[in-house]
């Protein structure tokens, strides 16, 4: 062999330095490892040797498990330790591009593999999601009405909406975010890493336990109207349009429509005639009675009044006498008890007291329980005082019925 071709042995001291410096980097990557276990709840239960040994740790709950030093700071077996940014992600070279981070397409980033013990995560987030229902359940507009258990075992409530639907669904705010388990999901074009989420054209952003781990009952992972009905309304354009034609005409809905086209509902018009309409037959006609309709003049609203039944409050709009209309929310609701009743009206003060009185409720987060127009009777006050106030600044002069 040619001289050329020949290594010369490392001395003495180029051995022992190389040594000590291996050493030490051991040394940084178990305390490293030690604390990161120790951040995250862990006790290490064994011996520490070498950061290729493995390593029993438990968290306060009992749960255990097992990891190598290296591999619990690099989930890739691998000689380079390097250092984790914010956020516990390594980044490293991706070997392909696009895995890259953008702005960086020679790196991508990599979770550190050891992560808080995810029963008691799990436990944690089922804790915080159960005590934040409450809100959810104002925030989505729903009455809670029992309580029930949903299949896979989770506490449930049966529930109703504002229109009327009701259902079952896990008593859980399923807005409330979970780190994603794993190291790297591909949904789509974006590569997810616990609670990570990394695409060709965004930078890293939070994003929330998929979907499918919600297991809720009903809904859409919490994104929108948990109501699967209404979500279905809402996408059929023809049952969209014939609820605005009701609202258009003052005509009561007083049956709970379903997602069907094929359907008859009943309606109450402005002054209190009760009939039944087909969707189809309502699209294609005016929404009013056949006395109102007959007659050729739309009746226009000259009444307005405020109805309870000591659980809701419903303020409204009629015309005539307004006793047709109210004898219709005795029948349907209850609701019998008439705490005001202004008739003769001036033509638009009818529409314009209602719609000061809905707006200013919305305006203080007042919502209705049913429909747009039915409140918590605990409001009643708030109701009255609106219309009171309203009237004595607009007419001030025009005579109007108050009843207890």
């Amino acid at each position: 062999m040619s001289d050329d071709t020949r290594t010369a042995a490392p001395s003495p001291e180029d051995a022992l330095r190389s040594a000590r410096l291996l050493a030490r980097a051991e040394a940084a990557v178990m305390a490293l490892f030690a604390t990161r276990a120790y951040e995250l709840g862990w006790t290490v239960r064994s011996k520490l040797s070498g950061i290729m040994d493995h390593v029993t740790l438990s968290c306060d709950a009992g749960h255990s498990t097992q990891v190598t030093p290296v591999t619990a700071l690099h989930p890739k077996l691998g000689s380079t330790i390097v250092r984790a940014p914010e956020g516990s992600v390594f980044l490293l070279d991706a070997g392909t591009e696009h895995m890259a981070v953008p702005g960086t397409p020679n790196l991508a980033a990599f979770p550190m593999a050891l992560e808080a013990c995810e029963d008691c995560a799990r436990k944690r987030w089922e804790e915080a999601a159960r005590a934040s229902f409450a809100a959810y359940a104002i925030d989505t507009d729903l009455r809670i009405l029992a309580d029930a258990t949903s299949p896979n075992g989770y506490p449930a409530k049966e529930v109703r909406c504002l229109h009327g639907h009701e259902f079952t669904i896990t008593a859980m705010d399923p807005r409330t975010p979970k780190r994603v388990p794993g190291y790297g999901h591909n949904y789509g074009r974006e590569y997810t890493w616990r609670d990570f989420t990394i695409s060709a054209t965004d930078s890293p952003t939070p994003r929330g336990f998929p979907e499918g781990d919600y297991r809720f009952t009903t809904g859409s992972g919490g994104a929108g109207d948990p109501c699967v009905t209404c979500v279905s309304i809402s996408k059929t354009p023809k049952l969209v349009e014939f609820r605005r034609r009701a609202r258009e005409q003052n005509v009561m809905i007083l049956d709970v429509m379903s997602d069907r086209i094929a359907q008859t509902v009943r309606l109450c018009c402005v002054a209190g005639h009760l009939t039944s309409v087909g969707i189809n037959s309502g699209l294609k006609r005016e929404l009013l009675c056949a006395r109102c309709s007959g007659a050729g003049i739309r009746p226009e609203p000259t009444v307005y009044y405020v109805v309870t039944n000591g659980a809701m409050v419903k303020p409204g709009i009629s015309s005539g006498d307004g006793r047709g209309r109210l004898d219709t929310h005795r029948s349907e609701h209850g609701l019998g008890q008439v705490r005001r009743l202004i008739t003769d009206l001036p033509v638009g003060a009818a529409r314009d007291v209602e719609r000061h009185v809905l707006d200013c409720l919305a305006g203080q987060d007042i919502r209705p329980v049913m429909g747009s127009e039915y409140f918590d009777a605990a409001h009643i006050d708030r109701v009255l005082e609106l219309a009171d106030g309203w009237f004595a600044a607009n007419l001030p002069n025009s005579p109007w019925t108050v009843t207890a």
